[in-house]
């Protein structure tokens, strides 16, 4: 048993009582929220924070659309899942690549985003370094080592490096490239045959 507080539409409000030590809070008989002896609470479906809406499906905790952020280092403030397009940039012309792949997702939890992207063209006009734009948060410039791991398939690698290293640009939605050996920068394929590359990042904003 335990202490019942029903809100009910047809009786109104219905109370009872006992010496469990537990209280449960109902909507028309069903109990959406529970207090248990341990002073435990649970909860039916979701839970909204901020003054969120809580969502109708599933359960879980719920966060307002835009970040209530908190000064409290122990404090989860935010959780975001989404997807974002991925587009191959120059950085002397941006240009425009025909694609036949563009798929992006991410995972925002606090500060912290983990953004996957995978990218197939057969060309493109753009000119200068190879960048990948569109991360849907800006990296935080105060932290320069995010270092991700890529993905690539006849890749026009160059001849100053054998191996790519992908990472934010700090205080940008862009990524970075760079060889491995020499710190060779790589430059845009303009290619008739099809390149892929996929990234995975985790960084700060």
């Amino acid at each position: 048993m335990a202490v019942t507080i029903n809100a009910s539409t047809s009786t109104g409000l219905v109370q009872s009582a006992d010496t469990s030590g537990i209280i449960q809070l109902q909507s028309n008989g069903t109990t959406a929220l529970t207090v248990n002896t341990n002073e435990g609470i649970q909860i039916l479906n979701c839970l909204g924070v901020g003054n969120a809406t809580p969502s109708t499906s599933g359960a879980g905790i719920t966060f307002p659309a835009t970040q209530s952020d908190s000064s409290d280092a122990n404090t989860l403030d935010d959780y975001e899942e989404g997807t974002w397009t991925p587009v191959v940039t120059g950085s002397s012309t941006a240009g425009t690549g025909t694609y036949s792949i563009q798929e992006g997702c991410y995972t925002k939890i606090g500060n912290m985003v983990i953004a996957y992207c995978f990218i197939t063209w057969s060309a493109h006009t753009g000119t200068g370094d190879f960048t990948i734009t569109g991360l849907p948060f800006a990296s935080n410039g105060s932290y320069t080592a995010q270092v991700g791991s890529i993905y690539a398939s006849d890749f026009n690698a160059g001849t100053n490096a054998t191996q790519l290293i992908a990472y934010p640009a700090t205080g940008s939605t862009a990524i970075n490239f760079r060889g491995f050996v020499n710190n060779a920068l790589r430059t845009v394929p303009a290619m008739d045959s099809v390149a892929s590359v996929g990234v995975t990042l985790t960084y700060r904003i």
